[in-house]
């Protein structure tokens, strides 16, 4: 990711790590309970009480609507009960128009015979299940990632504190789509351990386009703080919170001492261990 590097843009948008928090936490399990309430309904429609009787009936017309811009059909089936006609409008829809004279099986309650359901058949009523599916899903999903995204903030929090700090360097920006439009993304810190090995670190995803996503770090380096746990190298924490502040100047001054210490043992060209991130 090559971007020119423009000192007046590094006061813009201020680069932050992307967490999952309250709101996105509220939206999820409103639409996790939305799907999953139309699921139950939906399926609730197509359920057919077992006193019902059946009896064979004819499409005769269609009623229509229309969905995301298209037009959907569901099939209207004449039925007789003692000699009397009645009409029942399918649960189910699709875009193909039904055929008029097509069998279908009707259900109806004895007792009120203008009741009844089409029966639909398992080929047609399947995708019902998405609907509840979905919403289950994100029920469990919204609080298990909010749950991981606070200890992720406990853990950031407890390595500035009592972490080892390390002064890096800014060696790659990695986009999580492979888009240039997409405004997530990772990057590549190099910096050396306490055994005088350089590392590499990759920080969180990141948002935000601050003085980061500006800057020419290939021909202006941009030091960045790396903190690591001394008991386990691989629990670490990439700090960007600086990098809107990061002036010229600033990483002038910075660099002398981030780059110095890195020289004697970072060859060009060489390509530093990736430790894995927990």
């Amino acid at each position: 990711m090559n971007i020119n590097f423009n000192s007046n843009m590094m006061t813009g948008f201020k680069t932050r790590r992307q967490k999952f928090g309250v709101g996105s936490l509220i939206f999820l399990l409103l639409f996790g309970a939305m799907f999953t309430g139309a699921g139950v309904v939906a399926l609730k429609s197509t359920k057919i009480d077992p006193s019902w009787s059946r009896v064979s009936g004819q499409v005769t017309d269609s009623s229509s609507s229309i969905s995301n811009g298209s037009t959907i059909y569901a099939a209207v089936v004449q039925y007789k009960v003692n000699g009397q006609a009645y009409q029942v409008t399918s649960s189910t829809s699709s875009s193909s128009y039904p055929h008029i004279g097509d069998s279908r099986q009707v259900a109806y309650n004895p007792s009120q015979p203008n009741e009844a359901k089409v029966v639909e058949g398992a080929g047609s009523t399947w995708w019902l299940y998405l609907f509840p599916a979905v919403g289950i899903a994100c029920l469990v999903i919204a609080p298990y990632t909010f749950i991981k995204s606070l200890r992720r903030s406990g853990d950031i929090n407890h390595l500035i504190q009592v972490g080892q700090k390390l002064q890096g360097v800014l060696t790659d920006v990695q986009s999580m789509g492979g888009n240039n439009n997409n405004n997530s993304y990772k990057i590549v810190v190099s910096a050396t351990d306490n055994t005088g090995t350089v590392q590499s670190y990759v920080s969180d995803v990141l948002g935000g386009i601050g003085g980061l996503a500006m800057a020419d770090f290939r021909n202006n380096p941009v030091p960045i703080d790396v903190y690591v746990n001394p008991a386990n190298p691989k629990d670490y924490y990439v700090d960007v919170s600086d990098i809107p502040n990061l002036t010229p100047e600033r990483i002038a001054e910075l660099i002398k001492s981030a780059t110095h210490s890195q020289s004697n043992t970072f060859a060009d060209g060489e390509k530093p261990p990736t430790p894995t991130q927990s």
